[in-house]
């Protein structure tokens, strides 16, 4: 947009604010606010909860009864002088809640209000320049596992601005997180309180053959519980790609990125991209990339550059051939490292007799590194693991020869928070060793073995995100070779798949002297899967076994693994689902064995003008490890949910048993919920 169509732009708005403002002379000033649509509902939640843990002889008891109720009244579609001009939606809520608990005989009773609005402003939400503008608290109780209890209050407020006629379109807004919340496990309580301002600004523009996009966000995160956790940060992204050549068969993206963060532990990265594609023809495409990467923290300064160069061409839609070059050179603190890779593969399909299709792969690389360090030992920071589902197995660090004493875990981001334990203050959140996770060492890898939350013990739970600093033993002089190859067949007819694959690295020293850092690894998996896809039943079933054998470890596993929804009635779903993976580690001695299983239906129905839904689940999970406590789960789970004209009720009942060690955990909890909407 030139700056002349700029300034017809802004005078068409300003001539359209004049209008909607004049044109409301004769009534509207008047009656300069009008009223929308009112709405409300009245909400009650009535819940029961009993548990009960045992370890040994020793008994506790626990149980909680909560009730609630809630009045919300909304109104939207309001607006000052004229809808282009302001447009309101206000909306509040004032609710009671009483709480009796008990532990072991020791009783608490509490009872308060619940209240809470929701402002929200549009300004010329039609033109190039628009503000919005918003504000919200809402108090919540919580009735949690082990007839525990949360209690906590958010408030949000903020503005932004739309900036659509500029060159740039533009949005830039700022809002305050407010967050206070404690939580009661039996006599255990813990306490959260935030305050989090958040600066962000958006700029995204699109021509005929390319594309801009930049992104600005601050962050002052305030911790009043723990202060040491408080941080701020800042966060800068600038994206750019372009489509060109003559039949725009050529795309260029380019990205930077710039991320500070102090607090508790001060780091800083930049980053930087530059990518091509080039789809010489249909059937041949080559990619060029160049990544480069800066990190510092207090342990010093790495710095990476990576290139990479591959080329993709099809034959027949039957032959695909891959080749690339990769080269990367690491500085550290310490020392530098460089690597240079070659790879070729190809991969086959072809279509067999009776519908079937063949797929087969094969392909290899090699690649030569030279380290040179300074000391006898180097540090990574933040190297990030993610832990698994529904499990969370041991995860072991990239690097060998850790020194143990060095290891520092904090967890970064939070999975799903497991039966019976209470939100962390964070992330991030600094995890102890012996509490929250434990070291095993296997030859020289070094694994994070997770521990469980329980009440106010973070621990390591599915899906959670850590980050790990440590030092490592290195040689202060090498170059060695990797070569590596695999293979891969599979033969699929769609009711039956089986499959093979081989994977294989040999490292060979050139120069030094130290050979404890190489590793030679195999790896074979076979398998099979049975499958039917029919009109009410989807079934599969399957079976996998993989061996390893390594330098550094030798084990073997075992999966088998099945799922089958089956549609009883058109209303009514039936599914199945369970998995057992058994892992044998032949030095030292040591067996895993991860046992899942879930059922559940899912039925709605329709009678005399009223809906209802009902889903029913119950699960079981099992971790059997030599090296840490059975950990045992089971639960199940009922929930209604009844609809007629404005009227919905909803109850629940629910089971958990979690067994860990000599520790058993039981707990009981029925719950309604109605809803009346006028």
């Amino acid at each position: 947009m030139s700056r002349g169509d700029q300034g017809v732009s802004w005078q068409r708005s300003g001539l359209l604010v004049a209008a909607a403002v004049f044109s409301c002379a004769g009534t509207a000033w008047a009656q300069p606010f009008r009223l929308g649509t009112w709405e409300g509902s009245l909400e009650t939640l009535s819940s029961f909860t009993r548990q009960e843990t045992r370890t040994g002889d020793q008994r506790s008891r626990s149980q909680d009864i909560l009730s609630e109720e809630r009045l919300n009244v909304r109104n939207t579609g309001a607006y000052i002088f004229d809808p282009r001009l302001v447009t309101l939606s206000l909306g509040g809520s004032f609710g009671i809640f009483q709480d009796r608990s008990s532990f072991d005989g020791d009783t608490r009773t509490s009872f308060d209000t619940l209240l809470g609005y929701d402002a929200f402003a549009s300004v010329l939400s039609d033109q190039p320049l628009s503000l919005n503008v918003f504000a919200n608290r809402t108090q919540s109780v919580t009735s949690r596992e082990l007839a525990g209890r949360s209690e906590g209050m958010t408030e949000n407020r903020g503005a932004t601005l739309f900036a659509r006629g500029v060159y740039i379109p533009s949005t830039l807004s700022f809002r305050q997180e407010l967050l206070d919340e404690e939580s009661r496990v039996a006599d255990i309580v813990a306490r959260r309180s935030e305050q989090r301002n958040i600066f962000r600004y958006e700029g995204e523009r699109g021509w005929t053959d390319s594309e801009m996009g930049l992104v600005y966000e601050f962050v002052d995160d305030t911790d009043r519980v723990f202060p040491s956790l408080s941080f701020r940060s800042h966060d800068a992204q600038a994206n750019y790609s372009l489509d060109f050549g003559e039949e725009l068969n050529r795309r260029w993206d380019s990205r930077l990125g710039y991320f500070t963060r102090s607090g508790i532990a001060d780091t800083a990265f930049w980053t930087a991209e530059e990518s091509l594609r080039v789809d010489h023809t249909e059937q041949l495409r080559t990619d060029y990339r160049y990544l480069f990467v800066r990190s510092e923290t207090d342990g010093g300064a790495n710095t990476m550059h990576t290139g990479l160069a591959n080329l993709q061409h099809r034959l027949y839609e039957s032959l695909t051939t891959t080749a690339g070059l990769d080269a990367v050179r690491q500085i550290f603190p310490q020392g530098e490292r460089d690597s240079y890779r070659g790879r070729l593969g190809w991969v086959y399909t072809k279509r067999l007799p009776l519908g079937g299709r063949l797929t087969a792969g094969l392909g290899g690389s090699l690649q030569y590194e030279d380290d040179e360090f300074k000391a006898t030992e180097a540090s990574v920071s933040q190297e990030t693991h993610t832990a698994g589902t529904p499990v969370a197995l041991p995860m072991p660090l990239d690097n060998l020869l850790v020194v143990t004493s060095s290891v520092v875990v904090t967890k970064t981001a939070l999975g799903p928070l497991p039966v019976g334990c209470i939100p962390p203050a964070g992330p991030p959140v600094p995890l102890v060793l012996g509490t929250d996770y434990t070291l095993q060492t296997v030859g020289e890898i070094t694994q994070i073995v997770p521990v469980p939350c329980a009440g106010a013990t973070v621990g390591i739970n599915p899906g959670d995100t850590i980050a790990v600093d440590y030092r490592f033993s290195v040689s202060p002089s090498r170059s060695f070779t990797t070569e590596a190859w695999h293979a891969n067949l599979s033969v699929d007819y769609r009711w039956i798949r089986v499959f093979f694959s081989h994977e294989q690295s040999d490292q060979s020293l050139i120069s030094g002297q130290d050979g404890r850092f190489l590793s030679d690894q195999r790896s074979d998996t076979v398998g099979a899967e049975l499958r039917y896809d029919g009109s009410r039943l989807h079934a599969s079933l399957l079976g996998e076994a993989r061996r390893v054998r390594s330098t550094q470890v030798d084990y073997d596993s075992f999966r088998t693994s099945g799922f089958a929804d089956f549609a009883i009635l058109p209303q009514a779903t039936l599914r199945l689902s369970a998995d057992q993976v058994i892992t044998e580690f032949s030095d030292p001695h040591r067996e895993t064995r991860s046992q899942a299983a879930r059922a559940g239906l899912f039925y709605s129905f329709y009678i005399l003008g009223s809906s209802a839904f009902v889903d029913a689940s119950a699960g079981y999970r099992r971790l059997e490890d030599t090296a840490q406590p059975t950990d045992e789960l089971i639960e199940a789970r009922l929930q209604v949910r009844w609809l007629y004209r404005k009227l919905e009720v909803s109850p629940a009942l629910e089971f958990f048993e979690r067994q860990r060690g000599d520790t058993t955990t039981t707990e009981y909890r029925a719950m309604v919920r109605t809803v009346r909407r006028f």
